[in-house]
């Protein structure tokens, strides 16, 4: 049982805070690797919550494996956002989180795309950086964090 299961037995749906990490993995075609949501449809970025006795590195490696198959060799921190404003989302369940997010960016991975959570992932595959603009807004926020990181080398606080 997941962290957030055992949460959610205690609290039900009510909103509480959690540690969670998204990432920009891009091949060398500059294209983004995106999935494709069972919850909702829709089209997003590797992303996840924090697990117990884990590394917020290790968290998302281990989410970008479990979504795509794809084994992370290196992240770059690029981002943190907050904002209660776009960090809050209700699921379609009633479920209500607000995310603290780290953002990260890889161009260092290995293997072949293959979903092995089923349950969350209908798909994954790399897509021009266009459907950026179709993320989820909590989402699509990354994208002005790795623009940041690349005039700065610094993460952006948001």
């Amino acid at each position: 049982m997941s962290y957030i299961q055992k949460l959610r037995r205690k609290i039900g749906h009510d909103k509480f805070i959690h540690p969670a990490a998204r990432i920009l993995v891009e091949n060398d075609k500059g294209e983004i690797l995106f999935v494709e949501r069972v919850d909702n449809g829709l089209l997003g970025i590797p992303a996840g919550g924090f697990e117990e006795n884990e590394t917020i590195s290790e968290c998302i490696i281990r989410e970008v494996r479990e979504e795509t198959g794809l084994e992370l060799q290196s992240v770059t921190l690029i981002g943190i956002s907050s904002d209660p404003k776009n960090e809050t989302v209700q699921y379609p369940n009633g479920d209500v989180i607000q995310y603290f997010t780290l953002e990260f960016y890889s161009k260092d991975w290995t293997g072949d795309l293959k979903v092995q959570d089923t349950h969350e992932i209908k798909k994954a595959s790399f897509k021009d950086k266009r459907f950026l603009e179709q993320l989820p807004v909590n989402e699509r926020s990354i994208v002005q964090s790795l623009k940041h990181y690349k005039q700065t080398q610094t993460p952006l606080l948001k």
